[in-house]
């Protein structure tokens, strides 16, 4: 298991890519077992930082990644979710559910403020993929 430990360089986002990748081995499906996982993946400062988080507070791992995020993270501006969103592709040899996975993560991840519609995510969706694909994916 991946661990955070802020002293060893790595950053929130790298750690959450590295456990992500960790957790999908695992098939871990529900959020309250996601969550506890994940917790064990902070030490040091991090788990202090989580143990004083008020009871009740993160509602599921979407919330418990944005909190983890914004206190351990580098500040973001809003444009740069949008680029990243933008930026998306599902690689050669990717599994559909594994960009599926990539796809929703990043979706979820832009504050609600700046964050498209549905319809356009589905646009941005259909584009991620070779030419014919997309174009199948836009007449369906």
């Amino acid at each position: 298991m991946p661990k955070f430990i802020r002293t060893e360089g790595v950053t929130a986002k790298e750690h959450l890519e590295s456990f992500y990748s960790y957790a999908d081995n695992l098939d871990i499906s529900e959020d309250d077992v996601w969550m506890r996982v994940f917790v064990q993946s902070l030490d040091g400062e991090a788990r202090k930082w989580f143990r004083e988080l008020t009871p009740r507070s993160i509602a599921d791992i979407e919330a418990l990644d944005d909190a983890f995020l914004k206190h351990w993270g580098g500040k973001k501006d809003l444009l740069y979710y949008h680029i990243e969103f933008g930026n998306l592709k599902k690689e050669n040899g990717e599994l559909l559910s594994d960009f599926n996975k990539r796809f929703n993560h990043m979706y979820i991840k832009i504050p609600a403020e700046v964050k498209t519609t549905t319809t356009s995510a589905k646009l941005t969706y259909a584009n991620d993929f070779d030419s014919d694909f997309c174009l199948l994916l836009r007449e369906s």
